[in-house]
């Protein structure tokens, strides 16, 4: 175990390396020994500006090939389920892997380390009456499914601890030789910060402080982190049985990547409104191609411009620190504008009709969502809304309603005087209804009318053995 003097260093270097340190003050300039101790490397250069926290400046972005760019990604401790707080780093690391990938054309090689074996872990499967390589399993398993639920790509190799022992104590042992560490009588190594001297903490601009725990997501009005030692985070499968991925990718997406997050229920309803909108929008504009949506002509030339400006807007925002919420917001601005277009074009019915145009935005605007992990043509439900139990239930509700429309116009036949005429009138709805039966017929669904009453079957294709659906 590798410490300084109690203050865990794992995520304060990884914070460092990544540019996660705290943002530079207003209005001053790197300067000194800290502007000067940094030289840009030789490499490819993606053309992307990151803050530099040692210069304390934006600075380029430069790796060593565009084929090899190599990522390590520091990942968690497995002895407990996964919360927001973790969801929070990770999404948001996974969100630039993305755009380096697919804006900047960097392949991108991913290693994660897994800690597989602490304190921690021990003393949790002390408590469980469990071997710790077990709890451990356990957890990473529960982990990886948790990631794979938050749509966070995988990393191209994990790394556990228990496979890399005897080099992990052989760097330890070469940093006591070095001087730089020393151990206790009770087995634990520590930095010798003293052998450091005003080096220490450099990337990161503060003198070492105890921290506290595993993200940057922030309790709505508490100064605190989301964290298992202070009891006030919430799982990542508590949130997903409530709440869509694509809703807290948004979520992540309205926040520089190096800032804190307030995490609160108003934050993720502001999210699902906007996610709505602009899924609710791209809807309108394919029902509008389609001739489904009533409108005329619209000003193509004024569309045409406001998708090119978009498109540099966004381009210039990620390559600018990864500035997603800037890139959320003029994508957002084209959709409202498409809007406004499809509004003005339906008080306007008649004439030419401007579907090219349209087609263009719809595109550009999923290809932007589709690139930071976001899916519009899934519309935001709770996890697991597309179920059996829910396509049960969307089947009897139409049902039901095809049974009362049917009832309706059979009601004709009973009814004195003008029964005949009726019938005739009501007859359109008698052969819709056994439209709609034999449609659903043609994808398993079998629907009976007995009498007054219409029950339903779904058959299994396999072996046509009718299993009641009702």
């Amino acid at each position: 175990m590798l410490r300084t003097r109690g203050v865990p260093v794992g995520s304060s270097l990884f914070r460092a390396a990544l540019g996660l340190g705290p943002g530079p003050r207003p209005g001053r300039a790197a300067s000194g020994s800290r502007g000067q101790g940094w030289l840009q490397p030789a490499g490819y250069d993606t053309g992307v500006t990151v803050y530099n926290s040692l210069t304390r400046r934006k600075d380029p972005l430069i790796v060593s090939g565009a084929d090899t760019a190599s990522w390590y990604s520091c990942g968690p401790t497995v002895y407990d389920h996964a919360h927001l707080g973790h969801a929070c780093s990770y999404v948001r690391f996974d969100i630039i892997r993305r755009i380096l990938t697919r804006v900047f054309g960097c392949n991108i090689i991913m290693v994660m380390g897994i800690t597989d074996v602490d304190d921690k872990i021990i003393k949790r499967a002390n408590e469980m009456n469990m071997s710790p390589a077990s709890l451990a399993n356990l957890y990473e398993e529960d982990f990886k499914q948790d990631m794979a639920a938050l749509k966070v790509l995988p990393p191209t190799v994990y790394l556990r601890v228990t496979e890399n022992i005897p080099q992990i104590i052989a760097f330890i042992e070469r940093i006591i030789a070095n001087g730089h560490a020393y151990a206790t009588p009770k087995g634990n190594v520590y930095f010798d910060l003293q052998s450091r001297g005003d080096r220490y903490g450099k990337l990161v601009g503060v003198a070492p402080a105890p921290v506290g725990e595993t993200g940057h997501l922030h309790v709505k009005g508490k100064e605190e982190k989301m964290s298992k030692s202070l009891k006030n985070y919430i799982t990542i499968k508590d949130f997903l049985s409530t709440a869509s991925p694509d809703v807290f990718r948004l979520f992540c997406l309205r926040s520089s990547y190096r800032s804190a997050m307030d995490y609160s229920d108003g934050a993720m309803l502001e999210a699902r409104r906007l996610l709505r909108a602009v899924a609710a929008f791209v809807e309108d504009a394919r029902a509008y191609m389609r001739g489904q949506l009533a409108g005329g002509p619209v000003q193509e030339d004024v569309l045409w411009e406001r998708l090119g400006h978009t498109k540099g807007a966004v381009q210039a925002a990620l390559a600018d620190d990864f500035n997603t919420p800037g890139a959320v917001d003029a994508v957002m601005d084209l959709a409202h504008h498409g809007n406004r277009q499809l509004k003005a074009a339906a008080e306007a019915v008649g004439g030419p009709r401007s579907p090219a145009v349209f087609g263009a935005v719809v595109s550009y605007v999923e290809q932007f969502f589709e690139t930071v992990g976001i899916s519009l043509a899934e519309r935001q439900c709770v996890s697991g809304a597309g179920g059996p139990a829910a396509l049960h239930s969307v089947v009897e509700e139409l049902v039901r309603f095809r049974q009362k429309v049917r009832q309706f116009a059979l009601a004709a036949r009973e009814a004195p005087g003008e029964a005949q005429r009726q019938l005739l009138e009501r007859q359109p709805l008698l052969e819709a209804c056994d439209a709609l039966r034999r449609d659903l017929a043609a994808h398993g669904v079998s629907i009976k009318d007995r009498g007054g009453v219409s029950t339903w079957e779904l058959l299994d294709p396999r072996t046509e053995d009718p299993k009641p659906g009702s």
